[in-house]
């Protein structure tokens, strides 16, 4: 764990280092004239009006409860079988209805819980670690300049659970905690990264501990998984946006099949409510070059096309 936090210190120093303004001078060289330092605030009507456009936090404060209904199609081909072990595995090959609420419990604040339930449209393609609910809860801001402490588990949970056969309801010590810190795209990037007026960029390093696993190879249950990942959102006015994290092992042997060297995900995203969203997402087994990926794992197919509506009181 200390590795992990020895890590993540790393990311976010190297966050604020590169954040810094470099000399007037040197953007005079580079792209000639003279730097002028932008506003620190631009008035709203100056921005596009769009779902991905300007959010005044004390304008608009975080809503308590929130509603989304979704439809998720896997591109796996041939509904391929996904991997897995015991309660622990890579995304199913059924298309499912999803239901996620989200209740945040102290108004104004982002301490939150949340729950999503599942419907699969083929039965038989769920596996034992495909879920029937999933659950989280913790502290999630999403401003720059802000820490974030989240559990979250995506194990096989069931609404009726079969002892005889292993099965748990909530499966607690196999989830997920992350920590995390957000900050904004440095500002020398900045400049040359955002291409429109309204385009928000957003980045996270995290350091994330499992306190029991499965091991794929053997199947026995192991102790204090460990992982860091870094990684960005990018998103402009009109919605449409891309996003990418890539993931550091400190232990090799603790990563698993489907446990990804990075994910990726871009489509249209629309926050306001009763709008619609379609996005596709890869948080299969992804490797980088040169590294043997799981069967099933790690191609294009191995994502999925999800489109979502969404309310909010």
């Amino acid at each position: 764990m200390m590795r992990i936090t020895a890590f993540l210190a790393l990311l976010v120093a190297a966050g604020a280092a590169l954040a810094q303004d470099p000399p007037p001078n040197v953007f005079d060289r580079q792209r000639g004239g003279t730097y002028v330092e932008p506003p620190a605030v631009v008035d709203r009507v100056y921005l596009p009006d769009g779902p991905g456009g300007y959010q005044d936090a004390k304008a608009q404060p975080p809503s308590p409860l929130t509603l989304q209904l979704s439809l998720d199609v896997p591109l796996r081909r041939g509904g391929t079988a996904s991997l897995g072990r015991g309660v622990q595995g890579s995304t199913s090959a059924s298309p499912t209805l999803q239901a996620l609420l989200r209740w945040r419990p102290v108004e104004d604040s982002h301490w939150f819980v949340q729950g999503v339930f599942y419907r699969y449209l083929r039965g038989d393609r769920q596996q034992p670690w495909h879920p029937d609910f999933t659950y989280s809860f913790g502290y999630d801001d999403w401003h720059p300049g802000t820490w974030s402490l989240v559990y979250a588990n995506y194990t096989g949970t069931r609404f009726k659970p079969d002892a005889a056969a292993g099965e748990h309801r909530f499966n607690f010590p196999q989830g997920q905690w992350t920590l995390g810190y957000k900050f904004a795209l440095p500002a020398p990037l900045e400049r040359w990264l955002l291409v429109g007026d309204g385009d928000q960029s957003t980045c996270g390093a995290n350091a994330h501990y499992t306190p029991r696993y499965v091991e794929f190879s053997s199947g026995a249950m192991r102790s204090g998984k460990t992982a860091a990942s870094l990684g960005c959102r990018y998103q402009r006015a009109a919605g449409w946006y891309a996003e990418a994290a890539v993931y550091a092992w400190p232990d090799g042997s603790q990563q698993q099949p489907w446990d990804p060297d990075y994910t990726y995900g871009f489509g249209y995203a629309d926050w306001r409510p009763g709008a619609l969203s379609l996005r596709y997402s890869n948080y299969s087994g992804n490797r980088f070059p040169g590294r043997q990926r799981g069967a099933g794992e790690g191609t294009f197919r191995s994502g999925s096309i999800t489109l979502t509506w969404s309310t909010e009181w």
